[in-house]
């Protein structure tokens, strides 16, 4: 009886220590995000972070971007040329190759993405993008000078207030009028062409979008 108990506890401590082993892996699991995948799929890229030895190098091995559209520009070293460039989360943004050992990486949304350059042996870096929306004021509202246009060729001047830069503008109907000088900063020159109202918009750094109508009676 005593051996069927002694049994009976080695089997037990067994379980546990399964089930906590599986919960480790688990845990681990969940907080590798997109570069598992990455590496999973790419096979013959080595994985840096099963690696002390660093044979590619990456600076800054760091960045934050808080704008969609923002960049920057990450140097590799190390290892054989060339150098190729890649990104997990390509939602995210993307990166080109800008020389032999730079990539720019360009921001498409805001979030944490990572870095991935690798030499031509499969010797692989990685480069960490964080970042959150650029503080400043979300509500943007367009005001126009005059807002009403009686004639064809009149000019207004159309601002906005709040946003964050960069602002870049557009109209419905470039028929019934357009911008005059460009179509980006803070206040733009729209034009009136023909008559029918038009609609302007203009969209900030952060993607945040807004419109507002041209009166041309």
């Amino acid at each position: 009886m005593r051996n069927s108990w002694r049994i009976v506890g080695v089997l037990g401590a067994m379980a546990l220590t399964a089930l906590f082993l599986t919960a480790c892996n688990d845990d681990d699991q969940d907080t590798t995000g997109d570069l598992d995948g990455y590496f999973e799929s790419h096979p013959y890229v080595s994985d840096p972070r099963s690696s002390s030895t660093k044979i590619v190098s990456l600076s800054p091995d760091s960045a934050t971007v808080n704008a969609i559209g923002g960049r920057v520009v990450f140097t590799a070293s190390g290892g054989q040329a060339p150098y190729r460039w890649d990104v997990s989360n390509g939602s995210l943004g993307s990166i080109a190759a800008s020389g032999e050992a730079q990539g720019v990486y360009t921001a498409s949304a805001i979030g944490a993405n990572d870095i991935i350059v690798y030499d031509q042996d499969g010797n692989a870096a990685l480069g960490r993008i964080s970042g959150t929306p650029a503080a400043g004021p979300a509500d943007m509202v367009i005001s126009a000078s005059p807002s009403t246009l009686t004639t064809n060729t009149a000019y207004a001047v159309v601002t906005v207030s709040g946003g964050t830069a960069t602002f870049t503008w557009s109209v419905a109907d470039p028929a019934l009028g357009n911008f005059q000088g460009g179509n980006t900063g803070r206040s733009v020159i729209y034009q009136r062409r023909l008559v029918g109202d038009n609609v302007v918009s203009v969209t900030d750094g952060n993607g945040n979008r807004t419109s507002r109508v041209i009166n041309q009676p």
